[in-house]
């Protein structure tokens, strides 16, 4: 069980590097690609210099967030609060993209994944882990 369970927060770290580096370092443009659309703003777009760096810098944060993620993995029972707060973070980000949807409707369903993650499967993976160390 504690296998699956770091398995699974691998796959999650996973989750974090590969949008968070993109986008982090690709910004809005790098993101739409890796997307499978079309490049969002040219050079000239006004709202590409404060969107673009908000954006980046929301990303920075989430691919530290596997960094974290990884370092949890090293004693479980020890790193539970840093856990406990990466994974309050993402259901925070869950959230927002919850209040994106009830305002603007589901705009792409690429979104619907990471919102059941976020939502869903991270309090249950909070709940497995505070299963997994009680037993130990």
């Amino acid at each position: 069980e504690r296998k699956a369970f770091q398995l699974l927060i691998v796959i999650l770290a996973i989750i974090c590097f590969v949008p968070g580096g993109v986008s982090a370092f690709g910004g809005l443009n790098g993101s739409a690609v890796l997307g499978g659309g079309e490049m969002l703003f040219n050079a000239d777009s006004v709202l590409r210099g404060f969107a673009d760096n908000q954006y980046r810098f929301g990303f920075g944060v989430f691919f530290a967030q596997g960094l974290a993620l990884l370092f949890f993995l090293r004693n479980i029972e020890q790193q539970a609060t840093l856990f406990h707060f990466v994974v309050l973070a993402l259901f925070i980000g869950g959230l927002g993209r919850l209040s994106n949807i009830m305002e603007f409707g589901l705009v792409d369903s690429q979104v619907v994944g990471p919102t059941v993650i976020e939502l869903i499967l991270i309090p249950l993976l909070t709940l497995w882990h505070h299963r997994i160390i009680k037993t130990n």
